[in-house]
């Protein structure tokens, strides 16, 4: 082999092997741009699970303002017992559409989460929004239940008794026992479950990345 050879095959070489460096460089960056996505998407999404947790919790609160009761519109033929009964339920109904956009941001992520990890992964979105459904049909029950026992008082069955005590458990918090903060929290745990190896995975990647840039120019890691 001459020297004009030599040169021209020193040559492809080179080229070869800066289309394969390109070639890595172009998957690498490929690997980290979904690698970021993946993490900011799973970062707002447990962000929006303690935001909604906060929020259900406000829901919740048994105290309330005589304001929250107001701005329903009566039906017609309202007993005096009804209307009462529909105004304090009113209250729970207005706390969930006030804080609606929060709900209808996590059922929109709840997409864009099944898109990108999968269909069971979902499972702590349907859970959340189950309770907010929950809150929402107990609250109308309750706008019944309430009107009977305002119009039987003392002669209220025991039956109805229940079932008023059923729903009130689901629309007010009712300290450390109770039942649907335990449940939010579970769900709250799951989410983390879901998202925490997303997350530690890509902080893995950063420090292996930060860690092989100081040790090839021979400096110590800040």
């Amino acid at each position: 082999m001459d020297t004009t050879q030599m040169v021209e095959l020193v040559g492809n070489i080179g080229v070869i092997g800066a289309s394969i460096a390109a070639i890595r460089g172009v998957s690498a960056w490929r690997r980290e741009f979904k690698g970021k996505r993946d993490t900011e998407l799973a970062e707002d999404v447990r962000c929006l699970f303690y935001r909604v947790e906060r929020a259900i919790g406000a829901v919740r609160c048994r105290g309330s303002y005589s304001s929250e009761g107001q701005g329903r519109v009566p039906e017609p033929n309202e007993t005096p017992e009804q209307e009462n009964a529909r105004n304090q339920a009113h209250v729970v109904f207005k706390r969930i559409q006030n804080h609606g956009e929060i709900f209808d941001q996590l059922y929109a992520l709840r997409f864009r989460f099944m898109a990108r990890f999968g269909r069971e992964k979902v499972k702590p979105f349907d859970e959340m929004k189950n309770v907010v459904d929950e809150i929402w049909v107990s609250a109308g029950c309750l706008a019944q239940l309430w009107a009977v026992r305002l119009h039987r008082g003392d002669d209220t069955s025991p039956g109805t008794e229940q079932q008023i005590e059923k729903h009130e458990a689901v629309i007010w918090s009712r300290g450390p026992e109770d039942q649907i903060r335990l449940r939010v929290a579970d769900i709250i745990r799951e989410i983390e479950v879901a998202c925490r190896p997303i997350i530690e995975g890509r902080a893995s990647w950063f420090s292996w990345l930060w860690g092989k840039a100081f040790a090839e120019r021979g400096a110590p890691k800040p």
